[in-house]
């Protein structure tokens, strides 16, 4: 058997102001025309379908036309499961029409482990593999904090996780018995010791949420792990990695090579692990200097772009100089004017650095996330760290559940 693991689509995210339509859309004809050639026989997605829990009716169409079109391909399974980005109530609404095409969604932690087990059959009824379809997991669905426990809360959520992975896949081991099958297994979190970037990092404050590689039993032959952007293995392991997300989504990630892993099995082993490069479906580029430099790469952009004008070219200006420049965006604007060059943000760390001596507490605007905030606010408050591990765990349940738009009782 033969599966492509890719995670982290976060379909409809933007680049500030700068919507990514197209980009989406051309990976996931891209996936599809790979997936064709590569003879894929089950796709695994794990989470972060979404970049919200309220998708835009653009990129629900997006979703639910890859679907569509997946039907048509060689792929007789897909087993999609949700993120922390996803709401699980919108992915699992099409469960049950869903199923009866071959894919398989979960869009939240069960109660019951046998929801979280997928079979994978071939066209005679022959069972070639079972799936873990582990979701992100909400700690309000795992975590049973007894009155007498002498954990951290960290600790607790370690333990709450681990007994999850170790319930799901022992029932998995059941519904394989004796047969040599691959038992795959899908995670949405944070290991230790894996690499992030600034948009995971904001996340988690200290330990909290944070996995050891533990927690997943030996038994699994692949682990499919999605949330960190950067594709990565865990501990050096072929058979238990991050995909990766599929596009950069951030002038950070520009940087990264962006893949997707296609694993071959023989019987219920790893053969192999191929990372395939995902193409570039827009340029995301940044240009820093002074005013004279600004010039001089833009103007070289602007050539490349010419060789390629139906590539997009998404820049941010960072103008670094000891003085500010003045009309620094209009001037930037004369510079593109008549190209596909599209500049989405424009910094001039003079005049921050102007503002900082003058002894304000300025923020970027990349920083002002929920969790970076509230970290910044337990600084200017002193609080001690076993009272900050416990603020941090009530404020995110509260971000969590605002962003999935429940409501929820103030204590």
């Amino acid at each position: 058997m033969k599966i492509l693991h890719t995670s982290d689509w976060h379909l409809g995210r933007r680049l500030y102001d700068f919507d990514r339509y197209d980009a989406f859309e051309q990976f996931l004809s891209w996936l599809l025309s790979t997936i064709e050639t590569e003879k894929i026989d089950a796709l695994v997605v794990a989470g972060d379908i979404f970049d919200t829990c309220v998708p835009t009716h653009r990129s629900q169409a997006m979703y639910y036309d890859f679907l569509a079109r997946l039907g048509k391909t060689c792929c007789r399974h897909a087993v999609i499961v949700g993120g922390n980005h996803d709401s699980p109530t919108q992915l699992n609404a099409p469960q049950n029409i869903l199923s009866h095409l071959g894919i398989y969604v979960v869009g939240g932690a069960e109660s019951d482990p046998a929801r979280e087990i997928v079979e994978l059959r071939d066209e005679e009824g022959k069972l070639e593999g079972v799936v873990c379809a582990i979701p992100y997991l909400r700690e309000r669905d795992i975590l049973r904090i007894k009155a007498d426990s002498q954990l951290s809360r960290d600790e607790e959520i370690v333990a709450a996780t681990k007994d999850h992975y170790e319930t799901v896949v022992k029932k998995a081991v059941e519904t394989i018995g004796s047969s040599r099958v691959p038992l795959i297994a899908t995670g949405h979190l944070m290991t230790a010791n894996s690499k992030v970037g600034h948009d995971e990092n904001a996340l988690y404050i200290g330990s909290l949420g944070i996995v050891p590689s533990s927690v997943f039993p030996s038994v699994i032959s692949y682990l499919a792990l999605g949330h960190i952007h950067k594709a990565q293995l865990i501990g050096g392991d072929r058979t238990r990695n991050y995909s990766g997300a599929p596009i950069p989504f951030n002038f950070d990630e520009a940087s990264h090579a962006k893949i997707v892993r296609v694993v071959e099995f023989d019987k219920e082993k790893v053969k192999a692990v191929s990372d395939l490069p995902v193409p570039s479906f827009d340029r995301i580029v940044t240009v820093r200097g002074k005013l004279s430099d600004i010039e001089i790469q833009l103007d070289q952009i602007k050539v490349l772009s010419e060789q390629n004008p139906s590539q997009p070219v998404l820049a941010q200006i960072i103008h670094e100089d000891t003085s500010s420049a003045t009309n620094l965006v209009e001037t930037v604007q004369r510079l593109i004017a008549g190209t596909s060059i599209q500049v989405v943000r424009v910094e001039d760390t003079a005049r921050r650095f102007a503002s900082l001596a003058e002894g304000e507490n300025v923020l970027t605007i990349e920083q002002l996330d929920p969790m970076s905030v509230f970290d910044k606010r337990l600084e200017q408050e002193e609080v001690e760290e076993e009272m900050r591990e416990k603020l941090v765990a009530i404020y995110r349940s509260v971000v969590d559940m605002a962003q999935m738009g429940q409501s929820f009782a103030t204590p």
